[in-house]
C-alpha cells in the first residue's frame, strides 16, 4: 500500500528536493493536494464507481431537495471535504424490502426537459428539482471530495490515500506538473512517464469491472444506481 509519506518522498525525488531548504512541506502538501484532485478526476472520468458513495435522504414531501440543508450537507459552506459533492451520478427510490431501486429518476439538463420527461430530476446550483412532489425517501449516488492530508509522518489510518495504491506514483507525477509551472522547468522523462501511467490506469480501470466500460458512458441514465 502506498502511503502519504511514500508519495511525498516520490515527489521530492522527482523534483530533486529531498528536504525543506528550497521547497517547504507546506508547498509540497499544496501541490500534492492539487495533484490528488486531478488524479481522482482522471479516475472518475474513466469509472465513477471507484469513489462513488450513496446517502439516504428523508422523504422531501416537496418538489425540491436542498443539498446544503441535509443533516450532513453535501454542498454549501458547512459540507465537509469528504462529504462534498463533486459529481452527481444518480437519484433513486429504493424498494424497502431488498433495497434495490424501484424508481431511478431520469436526469435532465433544463427546466424544459424537466417538464417533458417522466420521473425527472434537474440538478441546478445546490437544488435537486423534481417534476412532482416526492413522498418517499431518496438515495443519492455521487462522487465526493476527499480529506487526505499530504503531511509527512502521519500514522495509520491517516496516512491512507485510497485503494488504487498501484497508481499512486501518478499523484507525484501530477504534482510535478504543478512544480514545473512554478519552477519554469519541465522533464521529458516525467511527462513521458505520466502518459504511460495514464494509459495503464485507463486499461486497468476499463478491465477492473468487465461491464464498466460499457455503462459508465451514461451515468445519468435511469439505469445507473448503487
Amino acid at each position: 500500500m502506498a502511503t502519504v509519506d511514500q508519495v511525498i518522498n516520490t515527489f521530492r525525488t522527482y523534483i530533486d528536493e529531498p528536504d525543506q531548504t528550497f521547497v517547504p512541506n507546506s508547498l509540497v502538501e499544496s501541490m500534492l493536494n492539487l495533484a490528488y484532485i486531478e488524479f481522482r478526476r482522471k479516475v472518475t472520468n474513466i469509472d465513477p464507481n471507484i469513489y462513488a458513495r450513496t446517502i439516504d435522504v428523508a422523504a422531501p414531501g416537496s418538489v425540491q431537495v436542498d443539498l446544503t440543508a441535509l443533516p450532513a450537507p453535501i454542498l454549501g459552506s458547512t459540507a465537509t471535504p469528504e462529504n462534498r459533492l463533486i459529481s452527481l451520478l444518480s437519484v433513486y427510490i429504493a424498494d424497502q424490502v431488498n433495497n434495490l431501486p424501484s424508481l431511478v429518476f431520469n436526469s435532465v439538463q433544463s427546466l424544459e426537459a424537466l417538464q417533458s420527461t417522466g420521473d425527472a430530476v434537474f440538478f441546478t446550483s445546490n437544488i435537486l428539482m423534481f417534476n412532482y412532489v416526492v413522498q418517499r425517501p431518496l438515495k443519492i449516488a455521487y462522487v465526493p471530495g476527499h480529506n487526505v492530508q499530504f503531511q509527512a509522518g502521519l500514522a495509520p489510518p491517516a496516512n491512507f490515500i485510497d485503494d488504487l495504491d498501484a497508481f499512486h506514483d501518478m499523484i507525484a507525477l501530477y504534482a510535478y506538473k504543478q512544480y514545473a509551472i512554478a519552477d519554469a522547468a519541465t522533464s521529458e522523462q516525467i511527462v513521458g512517464q505520466l502518459q504511460i501511467r495514464e494509459r495503464e490506469l485507463i486499461d486497468y480501470l476499463s478491465n477492473r469491472n468487465t461491464a464498466g466500460a460499457n455503462y459508465v458512458q451514461n451515468v445519468t441514465s435511469n439505469s445507473y444506481w448503487f
